[in-house]
């Protein structure tokens, strides 16, 4: 059973809805703490407190292998604009990336929570005129229901979540640009959502 927040099962039990569901893809970019961030709508989005891409994509059905096996799932993204493409070629196909599918409903985009969320790693890519193929693996999203944490040398973590429990700072800053440096000037470094030992690129926890 879908662990589905009050509003959205509150939306799912009506029989008409001004709203609809939202496919989201976010794909992380290797040695970047920016994403590709897309939704399957016809008009960009705001949610979470970053702006969504309106853009054509679709997922294909998950197959088995003669073992009862998943296999990759075929996540196809538009190539007519050749945007996405860039990406792919800047980064050997974005092979052994992350990405994460989500679906939030459309008048409920002030819950920063999504009523689904998966994550799968980009096995094998291919490009033509018209679609990029990510194929994605499964055992991640089986193994593990929430994604990893990635944890960059020289960018905090809870920068999205300013002032929430990670971050706890509480004082008067408005903003912060997830540095370090902006962490020790709110007397907060001990909170730093980063790691500046490790090396460059970071890694998951």
């Amino acid at each position: 059973m879908l662990n589905l927040s009050v509003a959205g099962m509150l939306e799912k039990s009506q029989l008409s809805s001004d709203g609809v569901w939202l496919l989201l893809v976010e794909v992380m970019l290797p040695d970047s703490p920016e994403s590709l961030r897309l939704v399957r709508n016809n008009e960009d989005i705001s949610w979470s407190g970053h702006a969504w891409t309106a853009f054509n994509f679709k997922l294909g059905d998950i197959t088995e292998d003669n073992k009862g096996k998943p296999q990759s799932i075929p996540l196809q993204i538009s190539n007519m604009t050749q945007t996405v493409q860039a990406y792919v070629e800047a980064n050997s196909g974005l092979t052994g990336t992350t990405v994460i599918l989500r679906v939030v409903h459309s008048q409920h985009l002030d819950n920063a929570s999504p009523e689904l969320e998966e994550v799968f790693t980009v096995q094998s890519t291919t490009c033509d005129s018209q679609w990029i193929t990510f194929y994605l693996g499964c055992e991640i999203s089986i193994q593990r229901r929430f994604p990893p944490r990635r944890v960059l040398k020289n960018f905090c973590a809870w920068r999205d979540q300013y002032k929430g429990i990670e971050c706890g700072y509480n004082g008067s800053l408005a903003e912060c640009d997830g540095t370090l440096q902006a962490c020790r000037l709110r007397g907060n470094s001990v909170r730093y959502g980063g790691e500046p030992s490790i090396p460059e690129g970071g890694l998951y926890a």
